[in-house]
């Protein structure tokens, strides 16, 4: 028997290769890895903040958090509460460089919790310096299970770094946790 692996198992060698990229950090050839927003499940906290590090309060007073409350995987999420029906509650991810005109996934799993109005959002934002130049959304209202979200969208000429945004509305009341966020960029 030969020791040189068969073909059919060394293709599903490099598949599972290509489908573990970003869980173990690997590199992938070619000029457009996928990018990960850091720290997209919440397992590490700024102890300055309180908050998931490397992530931002969309505004303030910030009522988002990192949560051991609930997780979709690991033992942390982050929690956006709303409670205020003028107010709109949200954090966003560190800035990730992209290439412009490729096209964009961003995904997240969310928990809503309690729900008097409104959805928790998911938002994928393209930036050229300070100028936020697009954003392409999606959101649930539905309660008590995890929902997978996601969006995508191409690049606008001019971008250059890509941010995803975890959000309740000004319209929303309530209370979700999320997880597990990706932004990859797609063939």
């Amino acid at each position: 028997m030969s020791s040189r692996p068969s073909r059919s198992r060394a293709l599903v060698l490099c598949t599972l290769c290509w489908l573990l990229y970003p869980v173990t950090g690997g590199t992938q050839p070619g000029p457009h890895p996928p990018t990960t927003p850091l720290n997209g499940s919440f397992e590490n906290l700024d102890p300055t903040t309180g908050l998931p590090a490397q992530w931002t309060p969309w505004t303030k007073p910030v009522t988002c958090s990192y949560s051991l409350a609930r997780a979709h995987s690991g033992v942390a999420c982050a929690q956006v509460t709303d409670f205020n029906p003028t107010q709109s509650q949200g954090l966003r991810s560190a800035r990730m460089p992209i290439n412009n005109g490729r096209r964009y996934r961003a995904t997240a799993f969310v928990f809503v919790d309690d729900l008097q109005a409104g959805g928790f959002a998911l938002y994928l934002e393209f930036w050229a310096g300070s100028r936020r130049l697009t954003s392409v959304s999606t959101y649930t209202s539905r309660r008590g299970a995890w929902v997978p979200l996601k969006v995508e969208a191409v690049a606008p000429r001019r971008a250059t770094e890509a941010t995803v945004l975890i959000y309740g509305s000004s319209a929303t009341v309530g209370r979700a946790y999320f997880d597990d966020v990706l932004l990859a960029e797609l063939p």
